[in-house]
């Protein structure tokens, strides 16, 4: 009797033992993730189509990755994520959180361009406003987030008007809280973004007194965890593949990638097409976005932003790219 007890544990033992190591298998046989932020708005119109469309997942998987997509509500929330290794690209980053990031010490760089919109940042005021161009602004409060793309965008019209940041009141807040303090009268002006700017000013709220047309690049980038890219560079790659081949869609499938943007975004189609309009998505890096990139460094030192100079060639590289387009 005893035997058979100690047979039957036996047994039970090894049929355990053959799950456990069953298991174990496929853990280590699994594929690992791809972690990469996922933000459709303000209109992120190649993010949107690589994953509706699964791009990025068939290209991740011919290096063995599985892809997890992950939502952020700021730039600086994914550099923080990158940081503490739980993302590897940031699909869309502004130009002024990379380099304050980068400033700070993130092991973070530039791989690519995402997309131009310098006409999707405007400063605005109450369509009733006594205010009727930049020059008024002189005394006046402004909603802005400080350090920011739109930030840099309120500086460059201040200068335009023979100003600056100091012939104004700086009210620290983020885009929609700079709305809805303009609406209820306790700012002056705002600084806004896609789609909230051709909305309020298709439904007569607010009046545009300057964009970012001519005076800013409105640049967003793509970065990648250092790390990542010095050890597996063939996933910077096949993201660029995805990239570029949700570039392709857009141009050759317009009425679908409209729906698509109009579905995920919950945004009316006319509204999609007006505000495409203003975006122009390339992934190329050359002089004049570089100088652009610099000139958006040297206004985050002059307010304080960072500290010091940021080297550009330890921040952009682009080789990864120069290489695919080449093939």
């Amino acid at each position: 009797m005893r035997r058979g007890k100690l047979w039957k544990r036996g047994a039970v033992l090894a049929v355990v033992t053959a799950i456990l190591l069953s298991l174990s298998t496929s853990i280590v046989m699994g594929a690992e993730k791809l972690t990469v932020s996922y933000n459709p708005m303000p209109l992120n119109v190649p993010s949107i189509i690589m994953k509706e469309k699964g791009f990025l997942e068939e290209a991740a998987a011919d290096v063995g990755l599985e892809v997890e997509y992950k939502a952020f509500l700021a730039g600086y929330q994914m550099t923080e994520a990158m940081a503490a290794g739980e993302l590897d690209i940031a699909s869309v980053m502004g130009g002024t959180s990379t380099i304050t990031s980068y400033a700070g010490g993130r092991e973070l760089q530039i791989f690519a361009a995402y997309g131009q919109s310098p006409a999707g940042f405007a400063v605005i005021t109450k369509s009733d406003s006594p205010v009727a161009s930049v020059k008024d602004l002189v005394g006046k409060t402004v909603g802005v987030p400080v350090g920011t793309e739109a930030h840099f965008l309120l500086a460059k019209a201040l200068e335009e008007s023979g100003l600056t940041l100091q012939d104004i009141q700086v009210a620290n807040m983020l885009v929609p809280d700079g709305v809805t303090a303009l609406m209820a009268g306790h700012v002056d002006a705002a600084v806004v973004v896609e789609p909230v700017l051709s909305k309020l000013t298709t439904q007569g709220k607010a009046v545009v007194l300057r964009d970012g047309v001519g005076l800013m690049p409105g640049l967003t980038v793509m970065t990648v965890r250092r790390d990542v890219k010095e050890t597996r560079p063939e996933v910077v790659a096949a993201f660029l593949k995805a990239h570029m081949r949700s570039l392709r869609f857009m141009a050759e499938e317009p009425e679908e990638t409209i729906e698509l943007v109009s579905k995920e975004t919950k945004l009316p189609v006319e509204l999609v097409k007006k505000v495409m309009t203003k975006y122009t998505f390339s992934p190329q890096i050359g002089p004049e976005l570089l100088a652009g990139l610099e000139g958006t460094a040297s206004f985050l030192e002059q307010v304080g932003v960072i500290k010091e100079a940021v080297d550009m060639e330890g921040l952009v590289d682009t080789i990864i790219l120069d290489e695919l387009e080449v093939e």
